[in-house]
């Protein structure tokens, strides 16, 4: 790799704005793969429209962006972004967290009634799913030093 004397220099807000494009070139890489290995589930089923070779020339290609996108690093001095794991799965558990306590009750009330019994058979199903969740949330903002599991 060259080193940043011989790299192309941007000023400040040309760095910026190029960092982010090639970090959003790199998103996109791990998004297509992403779509194409992600199975899915019992309420998010993919249609397979992709077919084989399809897929194959999706992966090449991301490769050779990757590579692109590795040579434009190489030639010129760019911001990495540093994110924390910990932080992202905390907030995508905190979403869904703020998302089921919506549609418990009274929440849903705002699309009309449910009878007692079945708000009440909701809720229960709902705790259980935020206690599964408050539990995650636990583990992933639990500080762990270095060279520990």
């Amino acid at each position: 790799m060259s080193n940043d004397n011989e790299k192309l220099l941007l000023g400040e807000s040309h760095r910026r704005v190029v960092s982010a494009v090639l970090r959003r070139v790199e998103s996109t890489c791990s998004e297509i793969l992403e779509w194409i290995e992600r199975p899915g589930g019992d309420l998010l089923q993919f249609r397979e429209d992709l077919v084989p070779s399809q897929i194959d020339e999706l992966r090449v290609l991301v490769d050779d962006l990757r590579g692109e996108t590795r040579r434009v690093e190489e030639e010129i001095v760019v911001d990495p972004s540093v994110q924390s794991r910990a932080r992202a799965v905390s907030a995508t558990i905190s979403l869904t967290q703020v998302e089921i306590q919506e549609v418990l009750t009274p929440g849903l009330r705002g699309y009309g009634m449910l009878p007692a019994e079945v708000e009440a058979a909701l809720d229960a199903k709902f705790v259980r799913l935020l206690d599964c969740l408050q539990r995650m949330s636990r583990i992933a903002g639990r500080k762990i030093t270095r060279g520990a599991a």
